[in-house]
């Protein structure tokens, strides 16, 4: 019997955390775009579990495409913004709809 009880406890908590892990979705999905995510509700976030909770602001094709860049991101420990350009660029193109400069070490030449 304990051993039934320490399963069932073990696995509500599994439950628990996989809903707080879920991403919100608002009632009729979101409206965003992937960008709009990053831009309005990313931006405001500074812990793993904000951002993911981002995802469900967006239109079906936009959570998608958030859920792969937060994926890429997490895959690489990337905490910054320069971690994600440098090992998530094809996710970054994909979520803002066209390539995105990386940040440019050397300031442009003059004619």
């Amino acid at each position: 019997m304990r051993r039934v009880l320490v399963v069932v406890v073990l696995a509500g908590c599994i439950t628990q955390a996989r809903q707080a892990m879920a991403p919100a979705e608002p009632e009729g999905g979101g409206t965003l775009s992937c960008k709009e995510i990053v831009e309005t509700c990313d931006a405001n976030c500074s812990d793993p579990l904000c951002l993911h909770n981002c995802t469900g602001q967006g239109t079906p094709d936009a959570r998608s495409q958030h859920g792969a860049l937060l994926e890429c991101g997490q895959q690489h420990g990337c905490t910054d913004e320069d971690c994600m350009r440098a090992q998530c660029p094809s996710q970054i193109d994909t979520c803002w709809g066209a390539p995105v400069a990386a940040p440019s070490a050397t300031p442009p030449q003059g004619d």
